[in-house]
């Protein structure tokens, strides 16, 4: 199962005895850092054992996306409400990357039962990019898989379980999924050529649903076309020939009354000449 995204509530401090003046030097501060930053605090422990600073506040980049996120440079803590970076909203709720820099590694700290599990996700997703990895055993290619699908959690402004689920049926760019072996026109592009083709058949465009399910009909015809012949790609019909036949085998009667009224404007036009 998936690590789940930072826990930025769940840091825990012990303050450390208050010093007398007879006594030795305090105790050190102890630390339970929050899911995913032990790397993190580590790091800032070197660097500030070698003279070096962050500042007041070290500051994480979002991985893939526009956005920082700031920490203290103490105990590794996320400060809350710090986020200062793209954001996105949906019905009304403000959306935020989840997953920042040395997140990635957080794979490592996974048993081998789990990161057997995730990484045979990640490989249906396409996120090893054809890489070969070590089943269980946690290495760069795996590290670099992982972090390729938080950065694409990340720019859909998701979790990390959801763009695993996603890549299932629509994979990582160039990967290595169910669909990447045959390349088929993106839904977008489909979209805008059954918009035109919609209104010059019945003067109107389609909803979305209407628009999906033909997406995803030529989508299917397209894919057919690639496979036969065993594999070796055969033609299919042009989007646009292909929206035109549809739309108007399902809306044969508006399609045919959008016909008449612009023959009869053009009767109309060459009567008034």
């Amino acid at each position: 199962m998936a690590p789940k995204p930072r826990e930025t509530s769940t840091t825990t401090t012990t303050v450390p005895a208050t010093p007398s003046t007879t006594a030795g030097p305090p105790a050190p501060v102890v630390t339970v850092p929050p899911a995913g930053s032990a790397a993190l605090v580590d790091a800032f422990k070197i660097i500030g054992e070698m003279g070096l600073s962050f500042g007041t506040n070290p500051t994480l980049d979002a991985l893939g996306i526009s956005g920082k996120l700031q920490v203290d440079k103490t105990t590794g803590r996320v400060i809350t409400g710090s986020y200062l970076g793209q954001t996105k909203t949906v019905d009304g709720q403000v959306l935020q990357p989840q997953y920042f820099e040395g997140d990635e590694y957080d794979i490592a700290t996974l048993d081998q039962e789990a990161v057997i599990g995730l990484q045979k996700r990640l490989k249906q997703g396409g996120y090893f990019l054809g890489e070969t990895y070590s089943s269980g055993i946690v290495r760069e290619s795996t590290i670099l898989a992982y972090k390729r699908a938080l950065v694409d959690a990340n720019l859909g402004f998701m979790s990390l379980d959801q763009a695993l689920e996603r890549s299932a049926t629509n994979p990582y760019s160039s990967g290595t999924g169910s669909l990447q072996k045959y390349k088929v026109t993106s839904s977008a592009d489909l979209q805008n050529v059954f918009d035109k083709t919609s209104q010059n058949v019945l003067g109107r465009t389609l909803d979305q649903e209407q628009l999906n399910n033909l997406v995803k009909t030529y989508q299917s015809t397209e894919l057919g076309s690639l496979k036969s012949q065993a594999g070796v790609s055969a033609q299919a019909p042009s989007a646009q020939a292909f929206g035109e036949t549809r739309i108007e085998q399902t809306n044969q009667d508006e399609s045919d009354a959008y016909k008449f009224a612009q023959y009869a404007q053009v009767f109309e036009k060459l009567l008034g000449q």
